[in-house]
């Protein structure tokens, strides 16, 4: 057999070797993840071994990130992406390597074979549509993504039909692990099974024509051989795409829970950000707003009595001090459960409101059932809200408030004799009395009118706090 005779596949096998050599080369010199001696190392062997140290590198080199695009070899992208593109990419060059030293063990054992040539263009053919589909197609909605697998596969089994020795097998299996290798699972499967059928079927037909029957002893043990090989190669390379497809979705899963807890993570801090500044309002805004009342009444007493000026300078005083105080320990303090009971904290906190602004509110309170201490918190805060706005915003002299446990519900009315308004504006401590009602499950409603106050209704699911638990 004369050199020209080979050219059909040694012409695309050379091609293919300059190509990958070349890509990996420059792939290695761009990876920033590599030193300068592991660069050296790697461009070195890759111009001296060529397919095998390039499938070395894409094994051992350290991978930059998941979804790396090679823009050469295996791209993975849309459902492809079942297997990290480096283990792909590492497999497809070795079956290459594998599929041109068998073809070239075929051809040269195959010399006195009269369908030589069309053997050589035929392992040529098969050869350039392995490499064009490992390389160019790699999207399933590609309708070559299923026809190329095909058409290998029916490419080396003529090749195998018109072959007239032995060992022919181990190229039909390359054959086949570059198909489960290249495309999804599901069809791999088919096509797998597909060839071993059609395999066996012309094992038969060469046994019956080299022993007229397939009950010799020679050809039932070929034919048992040739399917045990099969089978056995199938099942390992099925098996390791289905580990290496179940070790991605982890990855995957990994990343994106990783993720997700970066995002909760972020979510957290900004809603404790929002609960502190929240919790710093409500209790240093009003102390300060009770600060300011006093210090304006104190400058209006001044003139024409000195000591009660005095005693409300005094008292704006107090709350400053009770104000810086409030600053240091509120984040302290802001996680700490409530051990006072809540309607004597609620009398507390409306008689030191009384005492500090000299807004009288009267209460009616008509509870059954204990209710959790975040429950406390909520309604405290709110009362506390409600009195700073109605001092601020409506110069109330008065209040009406109502607390009372309807239908599993715990319903609080704060109604003032401001000056009211026609549109209710959601500032920050509104804004954040909602949220912390909304948050239990509950409901806000504000309503006004000029000259009429405003009222503030809030509804929250009942909750009752069993022996021993704590906040």
């Amino acid at each position: 057999m004369e050199l020209k005779d080979m050219l059909p596949i040694l012409i695309p096998s050379g091609i293919m070797q300059i190509m990958i050599q070349a890509y990996y080369i420059r792939h290695c010199w761009l990876n920033t993840d590599l030193s300068s001696k592991q660069k050296a190392q790697y461009i070195v062997a890759i111009a001296i071994f060529n397919l095998p140290a390039a499938a070395v590198y894409l094994f051992t080199a350290k991978k930059k990130t998941v979804a790396q695009s090679f823009g050469f070899i295996g791209v993975e992208t849309g459902a492809e992406v079942e297997i990290e593109g480096r283990t792909r990419q590492g497999i497809f060059v070795l079956l290459l390597v594998a599929y041109e030293i068998f073809a070239l063990r075929i051809i040269a054992g195959s010399t006195e074979n009269p369908s030589i040539l069309l053997m050589i263009f035929l392992l040529g053919a098969c050869f350039v549509i392995m490499v064009i589909h490992g390389i160019f197609v790699k999207r399933p909605e590609n309708l070559f993504y299923y026809i190329l697998p095909g058409l290998q596969i029916a490419l080396i089994l003529i090749v195998e039909y018109l072959y007239q020795g032995e060992g022919l097998q181990l190229i039909v299996l390359v054959v086949v692990a570059g198909v489960i290798n290249g495309i999804s699972l599901h069809p791999g499967l088919v096509y797998s099974l597909s060839t071993l059928c059609v395999y066996m079927i012309i094992k038969v037909m060469k046994a019956l024509s080299v022993y007229g029957t397939i009950n010799s002893d020679e050809a039932i043990s070929g034919l048992y051989v040739d399917l045990l090989v099969f089978i056995l190669v199938f099942a390992t390379f099925y098996t390791m795409k289905k580990q290496l497809l179940a070790n991605r979705r982890l990855e995957i899963a990994f990343k994106a829970l990783r993720e997700q807890s970066l995002q909760l993570e972020e979510m957290s801090a900004v809603a404790e950000r929002n609960r502190i500044a929240g919790e710093i309002h409500d209790t240093v805004g009003h102390t300060l707003t009770s600060a300011v009342i006093a210090i304006e009444a104190g400058e209006k007493l001044i003139d024409i009595d000195r000591q009660s000026a005095l005693s409300q300078l005094t008292i704006a005083k107090e709350q400053v001090r009770q104000g810086l105080f409030e600053i240091r320990t509120s984040v302290k303090t802001i996680s700490a459960g409530r051990t006072t009971p809540f309607i004597p904290e609620l009398k507390r906190l409306l008689q030191e409101i009384q005492r500090t602004t000299g807004l009288r509110i009267t209460d009616i309170v008509e509870l059954h059932s204990s209710l959790l201490p975040i429950q406390q918190n909520v309604l405290l805060r709110a009362v506390t809200e409600c009195a700073t706005n109605s001092l601020k915003h409506g110069h109330a002299t008065e209040a009406d408030l109502l607390i009372q446990e309807f239908r599993d519900q715990v319903q609080m009315t704060f109604s003032d004799n401001g000056s009211g308004a026609d549109e209710i504006v959601f500032g920050f401590g509104l804004t954040n009395m909602s949220s912390r009602v909304e948050s239990l499950g509950g409901s806000l409603r504000v309503s006004s009118a000029p000259g009429e106050g405003y009222t503030v209704s809030i509804r929250v699911p009942t909750g009752q706090q069993k022996e021993g638990d704590r906040t």
